[in-house]
């Protein structure tokens, strides 16, 4: 994983990834440009894109 994706994980990263690995049900969404990431135990349980977010919200408008 690059390392600027680990700008703010004690804030955002962390916890996401660690209730969606305690949840069988959850599922993790990340949309990054370059920085779209997680772990390989939740890997099977999310969602990573990689883009801008204005263009790929626009494209799914």
């Amino acid at each position: 994983m690059a390392r600027s994706a680990y700008n703010t994980p004690v804030i955002i990263k962390y916890p996401f990834w660690a209730m969606t690995a305690e949840n069988p049900r959850a599922v993790y969404a990340c949309l990054n440009r370059s920085e779209a990431v997680c772990p390989r135990v939740i890997e099977d349980r999310s969602i990573c894109i990689d883009g801008d977010t204005g263009e790929v919200l626009e494209r799914l408008l």
